[in-house]
């Protein structure tokens, strides 16, 4: 097929070059075109040489039914994988781009049965149009990322075909394919798609197309003359859509070998390699054909003049449902001219016969050869209905026409067509069935076939099967599995019969032939080692059916012998001479000229070279010698192939590396010196790069310092911060990244320090100045620590040595210097008294250059002292300690003199200045104080503190003095008494605090059964009251006595029981008698007794009366007042007894008795006579007529004195 060249309409916005792009746009259509055609796929392993799973180690036998023409159904769908290589192409083309491959799928499905108007009538003639299928096919092709004169994005390719296909022999009548071509951009979110091209193309072929000789046969060879037609329509803005051609050419097929594809899929391990070649013999693409898809498992065509590969291969079948089937039988396959042959048409649904089933049988012969050849002829086409048995006979004329190819062995294969169509053209069953007519045919013909002898060879771990492309050779090792062919082309059944095969090596062995039909072929296959010693040459395998002539019915035996002839050689060996390195821009000269054929004969040299945008680059050179220039540097990989006249090869490859060709650079600058921190320019005098690929820009400059004008430039203005030798430099890239370095050096003269600058710091916290400038001021407070930094500006290299002198108190303390050295300066000061303060700050570089003085001013103020906070004190009783101590800070200078105090009466102005919270009644921080009364004590007290500026602070703090109950402590002199008996009742050891105790009070109540007060509460009578009381009572019983002692709070008490003992006995008669008078004289006795003590002077003196036989103290005076007197003194305790009462400081230690109380009264003598026995005066001595020493009372009377003195 021609194709006709495209014209530029319109230029692109993002395409450059649009004839090239109209070339790939139109070369992808006539592609898209072939693949239709074809309708197969294929991956990226070589053609000719496949893998195969096969491995056949003894000689067998297989027998080989006919392949005949496949019947297909309405939705019979193939599915196919694969892709197209445009990467030729696509660099012939002159477009720039890195696509290679458009890898995509496609879908044929089988969609009518009908007919085609092969004489574009316009109408439908059954004798003379031929019976066609309707294949229609979707593919979808697409490469990502791809760029197209630099532009970024997706080639898709989108496209619908439609085949019109013969049903007789599967030959090509039309077809239609309609693609699309966009150009997907994606420009930030949005995808814009750039529409190539919509075209239509058609091609009408004539004759039909014949890709298939049916039956399939290995070794047979066919070709045609045949013309294209093609019609071309759509719109494109950027292509012109081509005019109408049509052109004459030559084409032929060859069914090379059998065996598996290297596709797999079930029932394809016995395919059929169909090659396509052109009218110079080369090839142009193959098919595999399997007989159990009815189609093609996989192809491969190159488009002829446009270096485009398509590539595919079966991904699925799915064939229609078939439940029901119409197939046609023949008498013979093969035919003599003009015989009359029977036929049986075959209706079958699930096995079972179909009886009454109306069928038609069609024979074309007659209007293929009116249609291609002109003839007057029509097609055979004849209706019947199925008997019982579900077939219909019939006989017909086998003719005398060719097909419309040329083949050896045969005139023509004709297509027999039988179907059955139901009112859904989806129903119609076909079946289909080849005639082959040929004018010498025999009843037997036995033949070897030396053209069908197929050989796998397996050469280490790789099977190939041989071919023209690789070369019928081998090599010692070689394992070599020839599959001969025996054929019966006679119309009659061959009788049994041998095959003798004769190895390469002179072996002979013998192969049973079964009996076969007509046209029936029988496989042996023929296993042979290449011996390691096998000499180089040809070797011949020798094969003849019937080889002892037992068959005397074979018509022809001039074909029963059959041999093959294969190369036995060496591998030749491979040597390339290459150097390893180069530079760039440079002839690089590299050969085979070492490398040999073994065998003899003279290699062809094949170089490939790795390009520099990672293709490759292959060269065949006769003298084995190739120059390649690379003009960029790198590492690349050259190859060396090596292929001897038996097409065996071998390989040797080598890396060179490419060295690239440094830039140039040079600058130069205007000064010899310059202050530091001043500016300077240097300028790039001179740069290139001679293998550069960018001539706009062919070396990229960069600064190594940071440039005014930015580091990348031809120029760079700096400003050197050091003083010394400066030194620049300059770095130049090309476009291979080598680099090339240029400096130089100028001289950089020092400069003063300028600029003094400081800061001062409390702190985290930096100060800000009320007065900025020269006369900044700064407010602090007196003790503030304050941070005093300094700096100055200078070149970088003096920085770290400029000399910082302060001078922190400057009037104050002009003496105080301090001196650091560094870029910055830092230190501490405080300034401890209040008023104005200057600081001065020199900066001094090494060459003694200074800058002016800084001087800073401080005004500084006092601080008032603070106090610590004081945490809440508990409260306290009577005269418990309060016991403070609190804190207070100021100023380092202030804290020595600061004045602490208490004023422990905050109501009370004690120093009569100020007003009454500020007394410093305890100077201190520390506080021990108590107070002994609740009731005057304060509720607060106030604590300050001031400083020598006159600052004070103060604080109040709450205080809580609350009362101490007394603790009472009651005892009684007799806890028995008799009735009448005048016991002591005591409160001493009552305790309270010592300002309660002067003042507590003492309340007795007598008996708390009885309410005396008659208040309704017998608990709270007051019977009696003092420390100390005399008691007694006149009826017996249990008395329960209680004593509350009382200070300023609710008092309280301790009850003491007694239990009240009946008189003795000795005075119940008189007490019957004269009771009544007895007990009012005695009562009198005792109150005027009582009276007199009380009445008489403090001090009694009493002589303890003797008792005869008994021992007593005797001349010892008591005091009971002392008892009273003496609130600690007990009577009852024998240590307080011993130790005696308490005498004041004015008292003597014995009391005399006054004159009044040394004569007892008369009546009260006689009374006590009476009582005791004795006389009062016998018992009293006077001191001085005694001499006697007072004694207290617990020395003058024991207990039972007592007793009897208060019978008494």
């Amino acid at each position: 097929m021609k194709s006709t060249g495209v014209i530029l309409m319109r230029s692109s916005p993002f395409r450059r070059g649009m004839r090239s792009r109209a070339r790939l746009s139109f070369g992808l259509a006539f592609l898209m075109m072939i693949s239709a055609q074809s309708g197969v796929f294929m991956d990226l392993e070589s053609p000719s040489e496949e893998l195969s799973d096969l491995r056949i180690m003894e000689s067998t036998t297989r027998s080989v039914n006919l392949v005949d023409v496949p019947a297909w159904k309405i939705n019979d769908a193939w599915s196919y994988d694969g892709y197209l290589d445009v990467g030729a192409f696509v660099a012939s083309s002159g477009v720039s781009s890195n696509v290679q491959y458009l890898e995509g799928t496609l879908t044929q499905t089988v969609s009518d049965i009908g007919w085609c108007d092969v004489d574009n009538d316009g109408e439908i003639d059954w004798d003379l149009d031929l019976m066609c299928y309707k294949v229609e096919g979707d593919a979808y092709y697409e490469a990502e990322d791809v760029n197209l004169d630099g532009q970024d994005g997706d080639l898709i390719v989108h496209m619908d075909t439609e085949e019109w296909i013969s049903v007789s022999d599967l030959s090509v009548f039309r077809e239609v394919a309609t693609f699309n071509i966009d150009f997907e951009v994606t420009v930030w979110f949005w995808t814009v798609t750039e529409d190539i091209a919509d075209l239509t193309v058609t091609n009408d072929y004539y004759p039909t197309l014949e890709g298939y000789d049916f039956p399939l046969s290995v070794g047979e060879v066919w070709e045609t003359d045949y013309t294209v037609e093609t019609d071309y329509s759509g719109t494109s803005d950027y292509v012109t859509i081509p005019s109408d051609s049509s052109s004459s050419n030559t084409t032929s097929w060859e069914t090379v070998s059998q065996g598996y594809p290297g596709t797999f899929y079930n029932g394809c391990s016995q395919s059929y390699n169909i090659t396509n070649y052109d009218d110079n013999g080369d090839e142009i693409g193959y098919k595999w054909y399997c007989p159990a898809i009815r189609g093609d498992i996989r192809t491969s065509y190159s488009v002829a003049g446009l270096g485009i590969q398509a590539e595919h291969e079966l991904s699925t079948y799915q064939a229609a449902g078939r439940s029901k089937q119409v197939s046609v039988e023949i008498e013979y396959p093969l035919s003599p001219l003009d015989f009359e042959m029977s036929a049986w048409i075959n209706v079958t649904s699930q096995g079972q016969p179909v009886s009454d089933e109306y069928v038609r049988f069609r024979y074309e012969i007659g209007a293929y050869d009116a249609w291609a050849n002109g003839g007057n002829g029509a097609a055979f086409q004849h209706n019947l209905t199925t008997a019982s048995n579900g077939s219909a006979f019939l006989t017909f004329n086998t003719g005398h026409l060719p097909d419309g190819t040329t083949s050896q062995g045969e005139l023509g294969s004709h297509g027999i067509i039988v179907w059955a169509s139901g009112s859904n053209p989806v129903n119609t069953l076909v079946g289909a069935t080849t005639v082959t007519i040929d004018p010498e045919v025999h009843a037997i013909d036995l033949i070897s076939r030396s053209e069908g002898v197929t050989v796998e060879r397996t050469r280490g771990n790789r099977t190939v099967t041989l071919d023209n492309n690789i070369g019928f050779n081998a090599i010692p090792d070689d394992q070599l599995t020839f599959s001969v062919p025996v054929l019966n082309r006679g119309l009659l059944n061959s009788p049994a019969t041998t095959l003798l095969v004769e190895a390469p090596d002179g072996s002979t062995s013998s192969t049973e032939i079964p009996s076969l039909s007509s046209l029936e072929e029988m496989r042996v296959d023929v296993v042979w080692t290449v011996p390691e010693g096998q000499q180089s040459g040809d070797i011949s395998l020798t094969f003849t059916v019937d080889p002892n002539e037992e068959i005397a019915a074979d018509g022809n035996r001039s074909n029963n012998e059959g041999s093959f002839v294969l190369f036995i050689g060496r591998l030749p060996i491979a040597s390339l001479a290459i150097a390893s390195e180069s530079l760039t821009m440079t002839e690089v000269s590299f050969n085979g000229l070492s490398s040999y054929d073994p065998d003899g004969g003279s290699p062809v040299c094949e170089f490939t070279v790795e390009k520099l945008d990672g293709e490759s680059w292959t060269s065949s050179e006769e003298d084995c010698v190739q120059e390649y220039t690379w003009d960029d540097d790198g590492t690349f990989l050259v190859s060396l192939t090596i292929t001897d006249d038996e097409s065996d090869q071998d390989h040797s490859e080598a890396y060179i590396t490419i060295l690239n060709r440094p830039p140039e650079v040079e600058i130069g600058v205007d000064q010899s010196s310059v202050p530091v921190l001043s500016a300077v320019t240097f300028d790039v005098e001179e740069s290139g790069d001679l293998d550069t690929l960018n001539e706009e820009a062919p070396v990229e400059i960069q600064w190594h310092l940071p440039c005014d004008e930015g580091q990348v430039g031809v120029r760079c203005t700096v400003t050197p911060e050091s003083e010394g030798p400066f030194t620049m430099g300059v770095t130049v890239m090309d476009d291979d990244g080598a680099t090339t370095e240029d400096t130089l050096t100028i001289e950089v003269t020092n400069i003063a320090p300028t600029n003094p600058r400081a800061e001062v710091w409390l702190g985290e916290n930096r100060l800000i100045p009320q007065m900025l400038g020269e006369n900044a001021r700064y407010t602090v407070n007196e003790g503030d620590a304050l941070i005093l930094r300094g700096w100055a500006d200078d070149s970088a290299n003096d920085l770290g040595g400029l000399q910082h002198h302060w001078s922190p108190d400057a009037e104050l303390q002009p003496d105080m210097i301090i001196s650091s050295t560094g870029h910055q300066s830092e230190f501490g000061h405080t300034y401890d008294i209040s008023g104005q303060h200057l600081a001065t700050l020199q900066v001094v570089d090494d060459d003694g250059a200074s800058t002016e003085t800084l001087i800073i001013q401080f005004l500084v103020s006092n601080l008032a002292p603070s106090i610590s906070p004081v945490a809440p004190l508990l409260p306290v009783t009577e005269d418990e300690l309060v016991q403070l101590s609190i804190g207070v800070s100021d100023t380092l200078g202030d804290m020595p003199n600061l004045i602490t105090c208490y004023d422990l009466d905050p109501y009370v102005n004690s120093d009569s200045e100020g007003n009454a919270t500020d007394d410093c009644d305890f100077e201190s921080q520390n506080l021990a104080h108590s107070w002994s009364d609740a009731t005057t004590a304060p509720d607060h007290i106030v604590f300050h503190v001031t400083d020598d500026d006159g600052e004070s602070a103060s604080i109040a703090i709450s205080i809580d003095v609350r009362n101490v109950d007394p603790d009472p402590r009651a005892s009684t002199s007799d806890y028995n008494p008799t009735v009448g008996d005048v016991i002591v009742l005591s409160a001493n050891g009552t305790t309270d605090s010592q300002f309660d105790m002067e003042n507590l009070v003492y309340i007795w109540d007598l008996d708390i059964g009885m309410d005396s007060d008659g208040d309704g509460d017998p608990t709270n009578d007051v019977d009696r009251e003092g420390m100390w009381i005399e008691v007694s009572f006149s009826n017996e019983g249990t008395r329960t006595v209680q004593m509350t002692a009382f200070d300023e709070g609710e008092g309280s008490s301790m009850t003491l029981v007694i239990e009240v003992k009946k008189e003795p006995f000795s005075f119940g008669g008189m007490m019957a008698d004269y009771g009544l008078y007895i007990v009012l004289i005695v009562l009198i006795l005792i109150l005027v007794t009582v009276l007199v003590q009380r009445m008489r002077p403090p001090e009694v003196v009493v002589e303890a009366p003797v008792v005869e036989n008994v021992s007593r103290r005797r001349g010892r005076k008591i005091s009971m007042d002392d008892a009273f007197d003496d609130p600690e003194y007990d009577p009852f305790d024998s240590d307080k007894k011993k130790r005696g009462p308490k005498k004041g400081a004015d008292e003597s230690d014995v009391e005399r008795a006054s004159p009044e109380s040394e004569m007892m009264d008369s009546d009260l003598a006689g009374a006590f006579e009476e009582l005791t026995g004795e006389s009062p005066q016998e018992e009293v001595v006077t001191e001085e007529s005694t001499g006697a020493v007072a004694a207290s009372v617990d020395e003058a009377l024991d207990n039972e004195d007592i007793e009897a003195l208060f019978d008494d």
